[in-house]
């Protein structure tokens, strides 16, 4: 699917403004407003007011809240450090947390819904048949990891060490997304000019996303010090946990929950949101940029590769809101008569579920708490590598040939 070339005042994009402030009730179909002769100013206040009353705003601000008052009490009076890796428990506190992390996702979904239905619910699509494989595909390959770690542990362990297979694959997946949006800024930086029709934010958006990308990757292989067999600079080793010529080591705790909470976001809830807005952001630019359930499906096999971090609130969030979201999808695709799709997403559900299961259970027989988590950057790289891909096919110059087909 190629987006047409288009600007804030186009036909397509005043049918998109139209569409908007139709479902927030600001307008009438015919593009009447409902109050009559309305300012600028009067509409930007009844935006911000319509913004304020979606229900996924209110709870995630009251997720925000909880998790903020969790982490002030486990670090005042428990002695729990976010920068530390430790081994799952089952004190009552811990099950505790779990609980809250039931409800707060549960609580989001719902919300999500809530504020989504109305507009004509979320539209499910029909997926491609390669990205229906390209997604049980990666779902194996989760599902060998574990296998993999619960017949050896060693081998496991070995895949995942710096310099690995592992770690190298995943800086690569990093710089191949670096390197699509570095075509798309390149491609939308063209269509600003007079007659191109294209907004300076998209080139903006994808530029920013392939700086990202790239630094995150090259962080991934310490900025290739052992391939150059550079030294640590002593004042530089004093602060990281690893003693490694990178960044995200120095808060490791810090670095990684901004990280995997980030991909979370990006790669499961946003396509998850997607699927509300699409009828919205048909035909538009913005629908370009919105990844897609492709690379939901893609991505979720990363939220199940935690251990030492597994007391981490926002970590088991992202696995049950993962769980969660891909159960309403099974049961969308359901009613939907969608019987491929549906099996992919009970498949996946029950894989994550199956997958981080084996890692609390069996915790012990890691020979590093944090093996799992290289294996979740690999998912995570991989995840981003598609939706950087997406993401350039969509917005590809279109050939004149092609717009016949």
């Amino acid at each position: 699917m190629s987006f047409q070339r288009q600007d804030w005042n186009s036909r397509s994009a005043q049918t998109l403004k139209l569409k908007i402030f139709t479902g927030l009730g600001l307008c009438c179909k015919d593009g009447r407003f409902l109050i009559p002769a309305m300012e600028l100013y009067q509409l930007k206040w009844m935006l911000l007011e319509r913004v304020l009353q979606l229900h996924v705003l209110r709870m995630g601000i009251v997720s925000l809240a909880v998790m903020a008052a969790m982490f002030v009490y486990e670090h005042a009076f428990l002695g729990v450090s976010y920068n530390t890796e430790r081994a799952p428990r089952l004190h009552p506190y811990d099950l505790f947390r779990s609980f809250v992390a039931f409800l707060l996702s549960t609580a989001l979904v719902r919300a999500l819904w809530k504020d989504g239905v109305p507009h004509g619910g979320p539209a499910v699509p029909r997926l491609p048949l390669k990205s229906i494989l390209i997604s049980a595909g990666v779902t194996v390959f989760a599902l060998w990891c574990a296998w993999l770690f619960s017949r050896n542990p060693q081998r496991f362990n070995a895949l995942s060490l710096e310099d690995g297979p592992f770690e190298w694959l995943s800086a690569l997946f990093l710089f191949i997304a670096s390197a699509f949006f570095v075509l798309v800024a390149i491609g939308q930086l063209a269509g600003t000019r007079p007659g191109g029709g294209r907004p300076v934010w998209l080139a903006g958006f994808a530029g920013m996303f392939a700086l990202v990308f790239f630094v995150i990757g090259m962080e991934e292989i310490s900025w290739m010090q052992r391939v150059f067999n550079v030294a640590t600079p002593q004042a530089f080793a004093a602060l990281n946990d690893q003693k490694e010529f990178n960044f995200h080591n120095i808060a490791t705790g810090a670095s990684e929950l901004i990280y995997y909470s980030g991909a979370f976001f990006l790669l499961v809830f946003v396509p998850f949101v997607g699927l509300f807005l699409r009828r919205w952001l048909k035909g538009s630019t913005g629908a370009a940029v919105m990844p897609s359930v492709f690379v939901l499906a893609a991505s979720a096999p990363m939220v199940a590769f935690n251990s030492g971090r597994w007391g981490v609130l926002p970590t088991q969030i992202s696995v049950m809101m993962t769980v969660i979201i891909l159960l309403v999808l099974v049961n969308l695709a359901l009613r939907h008569g969608l019987w491929k799709e549906f099996l992919l997403y009970a498949i996946l559900a029950i894989s994550i579920v199956a997958v981080q299961q084996l890692f609390l259970a069996e915790s012990d027989r890691l020979l590093r708490l944090w093996d799992p988590t290289e294996y979740k950057e690999l998912f995570i790289a991989a995840g981003l590598a598609i939706y950087a891909g997406e993401t350039w096919w969509r917005l590809r110059p279109s050939r004149p040939a092609a717009s016949h087909a």
